[in-house]
């Protein structure tokens, strides 16, 4: 069977191209593009502040966080203006710890204050993200549509993890003009095994957007800088789905962002080079969720997303997502499976801008 040649990327020159020139939609850029005196000048030029947030789920996260945030200590002050750690847990543990080695960071326990849409959810990644970015309005932390929030996951491997992870992604934003959003992209020698059966299953997919993704390097990556006008425009997934949601709604225009532009104009990839992190296990046990759980939300928010646009239509009525039966290893060789029975689907939860005081809010910032 022969391959079909894809679109040839190749590494763009901010330089050569210009500052306030126009990115090419899904444009790649190193991360390492921009010194770093460059990028300072030109934050503060435009006076745009730029929030770095590691979405946790609890404390045990903490110690690999010191290291991570010990890396971009450098950019404290003159280029990142406020870390955050946003923690799903009810206890923050030794989490609370860390704002006081490193001043520039602060703790916010997303169920101590969550939107009002959100009271008893579910806490997962998706869901801690929207309270703090509801937070950073509410609380008026942020009072520019401009401001960039970066999202980055705490469990990046160290030695993987340098300080153009924020500048690359930050400074995207900052260059070019009509980039409402830039995700980080990369190799993962020893993993992106989801990552892989995604991308094949979007080339297969009947929406010519769709496969257009696949000139992402990495599609499900957690880690990306936006606008705050982009992420109040943008619904949530409560858990994983987050970052597929991200991608299918602006592969199928489902944002709106810029008029007469489609929305994937608006992302730019920045490429950092390899990554790893703490892996997920390949099956679910009773004590930790493995990759199939994982796999399994992420392609239920794929369906319900394309069924939502039409793209997909089913004869029968939609049901409702079934739960996903795991089969277990007995205790003992020769004894029967055990069975783990979990729910699939996450809830959706809207764009900030529809909650009332939000939309007063952004209201008065444009």
């Amino acid at each position: 069977m022969g391959l079909i040649p894809s679109r040839p990327l190749s590494f763009l020159d901010p330089y050569h191209l210009g500052q306030g020139s126009v990115c090419p939609p899904l444009g790649l850029i190193r991360a390492d593009a921009w010194p770093v005196a460059d990028l300072v000048a030109l934050k503060q030029r435009q006076a745009r502040p730029l929030h770095v947030v590691f979405p946790v789920k609890d404390s045990s996260e903490a110690a690999n966080l010191e290291h991570l945030l010990t890396i971009l200590q450098p950019l404290a002050g003159t280029f990142i203006d406020a870390g955050w750690l946003a923690c799903g847990a009810s206890d923050p543990g030794a989490l609370a710890l860390l704002p006081r080695q490193f001043p520039w960071l602060r703790l916010f326990v997303a169920q101590q204050a969550p939107p009002p849409d959100q009271v008893g959810c579910a806490w997962g990644k998706g869901a801690v993200m929207r309270a703090l970015l509801h937070h950073l309005l509410d609380a008026r932390h942020i009072t520019d549509p401009r401001a960039i929030v970066q999202f980055l996951d705490a469990d990046i491997r160290p030695g993987y993890f340098h300080t153009p992870w924020c500048l690359g992604p930050a400074g995207t934003l900052l260059w070019f003009t009509g980039v409402e959003a830039a995700k980080v992209v990369y190799f993962r020698p020893r993993g992106g095994r989801l990552n892989t059966f995604v991308r094949s299953l979007l080339a297969a997919l009947p929406h010519p957007g769709l496969p257009r993704l696949q000139e992402l390097v990495y599609l499900l990556s957690g880690e990306m800088a936006a606008t705050m006008a982009f992420w109040s425009a943008l619904p949530f997934k409560t858990g994983y789905g987050i970052e597929i949601l991200i991608l299918l709604l602006l592969a199928l225009d489902q944002l709106q962002l810029q008029p007469g532009r489609p929305d994937l104009a608006a992302l730019a990839q920045v490429f950092v080079g390899q990554m790893d992190h703490r892996h997920a296990p390949l099956r679910s046990d009773r004590r930790r969720a493995g990759l199939d759980q994982m796999a399994a939300t992420v392609f239920h928010t794929l369906w319900e997303v394309l069924v939502q646009a039409g793209v997909l239509t089913w004869h029968q009525p939609t049901p409702a997502p079934g739960p996903l039966h795991l089969p277990l290893p007995a205790k003992t060789p020769s004894g029967p499976p055990q069975w783990l029975t979990v729910a699939v689907g996450e809830e959706t939860l809207p764009p900030l801008r529809t909650l009332p005081a939000i939309a007063a809010i952004v209201a008065q910032e444009v």
